[in-house]
């Protein structure tokens, strides 16, 4: 009984263990979200009868100016200092698509968390941007780790990729936040998916590893009790001069058939499964002399 209380005490730790070790990596996020807020007519030149209110940018007169924000949250489990990130804008038209100005900062707004090893460049068909930021912390709310804000002159976002040393990006969904309900749902349903099948698969390793591995470990031990039984039984029988005219010998030899008998009997009617499960150890007759 002892034996079969351990195996279902360790299958159970096995569970759990196994069980909250999927439910944490359901959980686990390897990868910053990028967002991106595109505004193509952010600040536009008012429209008055008289032409003196004049809108420049860098003494350049513009009729409108577009802002694109471009930020990278942290949802994952880890902090990320000193990392270096790159931005690439590529637009579809070039004429669609001008970098007039542009800032970067940190989280909070703080520009010291954010360095500039070189300046935007362009390639002929893409805007780089690299920097390097001191910490993206990580967070569970909507709160960027580095944000890039471009002024613009077009009418059409560009393609935007972003690279971060160490770490994947994918684009920003509201559902990858922590504290989202559906992604509580989800985790849920991962949670009790991987039980289930933990639970199914300590059944089997209980089955064909464990209780086999256990019995003959045990299996010194499960002697010694047998023997133990049947000494009980002679010391009885001897006592109460149940068999007169037998020997010692011929009693403990009488005893020795008749439980031998019994765990053949028993034996012959487990499943070719219980008797693997039991370590395919036959009844001895020897077990139980002493």
């Amino acid at each position: 009984m002892w034996k079969n209380i351990l195996v279902a005490a360790l299958s159970a730790l096995f569970t759990f263990a196994g069980s909250y070790y999927f439910y944490s990596e359901s959980l686990a996020i390897s990868k910053l979200d990028l967002h991106k807020d595109y505004d193509d007519n952010y600040f536009s030149k008012p429209k008055f009868p008289s032409d003196d209110i004049i809108l420049t940018v860098n003494k350049i007169e513009k009729e409108k100016i577009g802002l694109l924000q471009i930020s990278l949250l942290n949802y994952t489990a880890k902090d990320y200092l000193d990392i270096p990130i790159n931005f690439k804008l590529t637009p579809k038209e070039l004429s669609n698509f001008k970098v007039l100005a542009y800032s970067v900062v940190g989280h909070g707004d703080v520009n010291d968390l954010v360095k500039e090893p070189k300046k935007m460049e362009f390639d002929g068909n893409s805007f780089n941007f690299s920097f390097k930021v001191s910490a993206i912390n990580r967070t569970e709310k909507s709160d960027y780790g580095i944000q890039l804000r471009i002024l613009f002159e077009g009418t059409e976002e560009p393609n935007i990729r972003a690279f971060a040393k160490g770490v994947g990006i994918r684009d920003f969904d509201i559902n990858n936040s922590p504290y989202q309900e559906t992604i509580s749902k989800k985790s849920l349903l991962i949670f009790i998916g991987a039980l289930v099948c933990f639970c199914l698969v300590m059944f089997i390793m209980m089955i064909f590893i464990l209780n086999p591995v256990m019995s003959i470990m045990t299996r010194k031990s499960d002697i010694k009790s047998r023997q133990k039984y049947a000494e009980s039984l002679f010391l009885a029988i001897k006592k109460e001069n149940l068999l007169p005219g037998k020997t010692d010998p011929q009693i403990a030899e009488f005893i020795a058939d008749m439980l031998h008998r019994r765990q053949c009997e028993w034996w012959d009617k487990r499943s070719p499964i219980a008797k693997w499960s039991l370590g395919l150890m036959a009844p001895e007759r020897k077990e139980h002399l002493f």
